[in-house]
């Protein structure tokens, strides 16, 4: 009833399914796994073994990910301190016999209504015209140092999440990769999904039992077998390459063309076959007059 009553049993006339008449305890027998399915990540949970969840992809990369915190608030923090600074001697805002103010809250007034700009603070002079003070501190900003470190630490943190090295990178964009680049380049970031995928597949599969079970115990579907068909798209595909490589299986006479034009053309299989027989038919209208 509350975050605070982890395990405890909540009735059942408490819920949204007081009407539909559903016992507090139901047994079904011949079930040959747990009625729910769990979605987890691939890894190992070597933390907790009597846990059902896997470990969160970032887990080995906890130190990692506090030292990117870390160099991305320091570039951040650089830019904010990077601000040009002017030091100007007070004497030299002030024509000769004004008296100078004796706070410094007033001086910084004075130069904020002469209309000076913002990066210019008044210091304290000596006095002598030999040692006034003109100081300029433009700060040079490390930007380029500390991308190339926060680059470091993004790969370090993709290869120990299972990603191909590189394969996170800030502020830069690579090009155009064919399917076989991909698949020799990422194959670490390839085998990480083909998991993922697995476990969902398996996830899934432990669901649909279960509702299955479910259907059949409340009479809420006909009873029979189902199947389940899972369509991943294929990571490596380049859709340009598939479709010369198809052409090639139909100039060869290895594939239909009717196959081609369902596959890559958007036609139905219908208007596929229909437009190669219209192709292989000599129309009568169009023959040559004898």
């Amino acid at each position: 009833m509350s975050e605070t009553d982890e395990g405890k049993q909540v009735a059942m006339e408490v819920t949204p399914w007081v009407d539909d008449a559903l016992a507090d305890d139901a047994t079904m027998e011949g079930a040959d796994r747990l009625l729910f399915g769990i979605f987890r990540t691939p890894a190992a949970n070597n933390k907790d073994p009597n846990s059902p969840m896997g470990l969160p992809i970032f887990s080995s990369a906890l130190e990692e990910l506090k030292d990117l915190d870390v160099a991305y608030s320091r570039n951040a923090k650089e830019i904010v301190d990077s601000k040009r600074l002017l030091l100007l001697d007070a004497d030299r805002l002030y024509s000769a016999g004004q008296k100078l103010p004796p706070s410094r809250q007033a001086r910084e007034a004075h130069i904020k209504n002469s209309g000076l700009p913002d990066y210019v603070k008044a210091v304290e002079g000596s006095g002598s015209m030999e040692k006034e003070i003109y100081h300029e501190i433009n700060p040079t900003l490390q930007t380029d140092k500390r991308l190339t470190g926060i680059n470091a630490l993004l790969s370090e943190i993709g290869f120990k999440c299972g990603f191909s090295n590189g394969y996170f990178v800030f502020n830069e964009k690579t090009g155009m990769v064919t399917a076989t680049e991909v698949e020799s380049d990422d194959r670490r970031t390839l085998q990480m999904v083909n998991d993922v995928r697995k476990a969902l597949q398996g996830c899934l599969e432990n669901m649909i039992y279960a509702l299955n079970w479910f259907a059949d115990a409340y009479r809420l579907a006909p009873r029979g077998t189902y199947e389940i068909a899972y369509d991943f798209a294929d990571l490596t595909l380049n859709e340009e390459e598939d479709k010369a490589r198809w052409w090639g299986y139909v100039v060869q006479g290895k594939v239909p063309a009717w196959v081609y034009f369902n596959k890559f053309e958007g036609y139905t299989e219908e208007e596929a076959k229909a437009l190669v027989a219209a192709a292989d038919t000599e129309d009568p209208d169009l023959a040559p007059e004898e």
